[in-house]
């Protein structure tokens, strides 16, 4: 079996889109260090490479890939995405994996046509086009669900199969298939790789359902809440207009008890008086956070539920009444930030029982931010918090989903004691906000 290309140095800039597409990579989100570095490094691999294979051969190259190309690529990326050790090393065997069909096109150009330089060149940059539009429109999405939401254990025993894959080309890299030449030699030399893309196809399109199922569950469970919400919220207006009912009703004696006091010359108690009648007013009034109805609901039934677990809920809502975020997106992002924050501080001290939530427009953008005292251990992976407990962890996952499907920002932090949810989207907004 041979791995020759073209050149080292064309294959190597495939294997750098390769991965740029299968990780989600942006320039822009590069440092100022890495985007000078970056370039840098993969030309001067590039130049190693095509130098080495002009003086060295290409049977040397064959088997000095996994130190010429495999293992830089590795750091480099490494560097860049900050990931894991072991999703990184899944990424690199993944890329190699997707290399197959060009390595195969050479063989078949190479058996038929000879060493012709120009068939190979074409053949590789057809098979390459292919592959890179094939990992875009097909396999991009999986990879990324795969690499945010997958932990490293899965990522290790999915890492079992390109492994062996691995292991089995280079073992094969001294086995002469030359004689080999009708169907059950093709059967021989190219069924593993077929296998592999068969098993890629199955695993990303498993994970990938498999998230789409927990958004779909995280949104249900926000409409439940929002339901909830919306019943404790009719509850307490129809308590509230029973009570306003009551008070009308006793208005005249309240007026009658104070011109008492003021006639028997004792202004003391009839402010007095007049405070003790203006606070259960005041209690009795449902509370206005802002001018948008769903985000009054959801605070109104969440400080409910805040007051009832000893935890002092703080809002500063400034947003209008009308918004061009759908309501159920707005709702899964509130509901879950919400419900997380005070699950997180519900077993903490007195002091530290509390939350704080900011939401507001300014320059077309919608910003959230709840934050709540939090441990100082706190593990973010892939950007999210790291959840134990059997059934939870959606959430989060909810939340970036909804910043990433409207090109909206999402980062969580967990810094002195202080975790923050911030979430940025932009959006259409009515000019008018109560403040």
């Amino acid at each position: 079996m041979s791995l020759t290309t073209f050149s080292p140095a064309l294959l190597l800039l495939f294997v750098w889109a390769l991965l740029w597409i299968m990780m989600d990579i942006h320039f822009r989100d590069l440092t100022k260090v890495q985007r000078w570095l970056v370039p840098l490094a993969i030309l001067a691999l590039a130049v190693f490479n095509h130098v080495l294979r002009e003086r060295m051969g290409s049977e040397y190259i064959s088997h000095a890939m996994w130190l010429t190309m495999h293992l830089p690529f590795f750091l480099l990326f490494l560097y860049i995405t900050k990931c894991s050790v072991i999703k990184m090393a899944f990424m690199i065997l993944s890329a190699f994996t997707f290399t197959a069909p060009t390595i195969v096109a050479s063989n078949v150009i190479m058996r038929h046509f000879g060493s012709s330089r120009w068939m190979l060149l074409v053949s590789n940059l057809i098979s390459y086009a292919l592959i890179l539009l094939l990992v875009q429109f097909v396999f991009r999405r999986g990879f990324n669900y795969l690499i945010k939401y997958g932990d490293d254990r899965l990522f290790l025993q999915f890492s079992v199969v390109p492994f062996l894959y691995y292991l089995y080309v280079f073992s094969a890299l001294g086995v002469d298939f030359s004689s080999l030449i009708d169907s059950g030699g093709w059967l021989v030399r190219y069924f593993p790789s077929l296998e592999v893309f068969v098993f890629y196809f199955l695993l990303l399109s498993v994970y990938r359902n498999l998230s789409e199922k927990h958004e779909i569950e995280a949104e249900q469970a926000a409409l439940t809440q929002r339901l909830a919400s919306s019943e404790e919220r009719i509850a307490m207006l129809n308590e509230s207009e029973v009570q306003t009912a009551v008070y009308q009703h006793d208005m005249r004696h309240h007026l009658n008890a104070i011109d008492s006091f003021l006639a028997a010359g004792k202004p003391q108690q009839a402010e007095e008086y007049i405070r003790k009648v203006r606070s259960d007013i005041e209690r009795i009034t449902p509370k206005r956070y802002c001018d948008n109805e769903l985000v009054n609901l959801l605070c109104s039934s969440f400080a409910g539920k805040a007051q009832r677990m000893g935890v002092r809920l703080e809002v500063d809502a400034k947003l209008p009444r009308e918004l061009s975020v759908s309501d159920t997106e707005l709702c899964a992002v509130l509901s879950n930030a919400l419900e997380n924050a005070l699950r997180a501080v519900a077993d903490r001290s007195e002091t530290d029982r509390w939350v704080t939530l900011y939401c507001g427009v300014r320059l077309g953008k919608l910003l959230i931010e709840v934050q709540n005292p939090c441990a100082e251990g706190l593990v973010l992976r892939g950007g999210l918090p790291v959840s134990d407990r059997a059934g939870h962890g959606y959430g989060c996952r909810s939340i970036q989903t909804i910043a990433e499907r409207r090109g909206g920002l999402c980062e969580f932090r967990a810094r002195g004691g202080i975790f923050s949810m911030q979430l940025v989207l932009p959006v259409k907004a009515a000019a008018n906000t109560k403040n």
